[in-house]
């Protein structure tokens, strides 16, 4: 509404007012295939093709989101915080759940490049070369992104696109095959840029609007190997992690078991509530 202007009683507003809006949100997301690049200091410079990721949007912990929107107008900008998983058929579910049927049987692979010095063959099955490979708790991204409202459709509908760019936190999960806990990486890493585009529609309800979204994300995922985390009962050392990793980072320090990299692209579809603060 306009500032100092009341919602009407429908709580449709309109478009030429200031607003804070407070929501969160679920969905459903669907991950493309990938390429995963593993380069060790072992020999090995492998490049796993076409490597395909479930989500486990209804497990624990759950796709979700939160954000903080701004409107000025027909104009607007948030910071969107979306929580999601991307776990590799390695024959396990997130942090090696057991699964049934399909996902029991780990992906069988093309693979090129060399591993552990020697030429790779053209296949393997996956758990050949890694017993997990996941971004659980999760794969994480922080959006500024900037808003649009277009015309309203009805006092009821009013759909709105948006473009952001922020970063990636993912939740590192990779466990070489065959080396035990001193080569697994298990920790929170800040791992490269991350993107969206966003298409919605917003029902304005006098608290806040209620809305329906459609989420296109990338994220650049370039990670390091440290080994030598032991999964904890929570998965939370999130502070921790980050002060290892930023100390690593200050002395120069190379990860000691080299570097995982991909490309995570995703379809979202969510929906979600808001709640409007008073005086915004």
């Amino acid at each position: 509404a306009r500032e100092g202007a009341p919602a009407s009683s429908s709580g449709a507003r309109d478009m030429t007012g200031r607003e804070t809006i407070v929501g969160g949100y679920l969905g459903v997301p669907d991950h493309a295939r990938s390429d995963v690049k593993m380069v060790r200091p072992d020999g090995t410079d492998l490049l796993m093709k076409n490597i395909r990721w479930d989500a486990e949007p209804f497990r624990f912990p759950i796709y979700a989101g939160v954000r903080v929107t701004r409107w000025q107008g027909a104009f607007g900008g948030m910071i969107d915080f979306m929580h999601d998983k991307a776990i590799a058929r390695v024959g396990k579910g997130a942090h090696g759940r057991k699964v049934t049927g399909e996902r029991a049987i780990p992906d069988v692979i093309d693979v090129e490049g060399k591993l552990k010095g020697q030429p790779a063959a053209p296949q393997y099955k996956i758990t050949d070369i890694i017993e997990r490979l996941e971004f659980s708790h999760g794969h994480n991204m922080l959006l500024p992104t900037a808003l649009l409202r277009l015309a309203n459709l009805s006092p009821w509908f009013r759909p709105y696109v948006g473009v952001g760019a922020g970063v990636a936190i993912p939740h590192v999960e990779v466990f070489p095959a065959g080396e035990g806990e001193e080569g697994r990486t298990n920790e929170y890493q800040l791992a490269g840029p991350a993107m969206q585009g966003v298409f919605g529609i917003e029902i304005p309800l006098k608290s806040g609007p209620v809305f329906l979204e459609y989420k296109y994300t990338w994220a650049s995922l370039q990670t390091n190997l440290t080994g030598g985390q032991t999964p904890s009962w929570c998965n939370c050392d999130f502070v921790s992690d980050f002060v290892r990793n930023g100390m690593r980072w200050w002395r120069g320090e190379a990860p000691i078991h080299g570097t995982l990299s991909t490309t995570i692209r995703t379809h979202q579809v969510v929906g979600g509530a808001g709640y409007r603060l008073r005086g915004g």
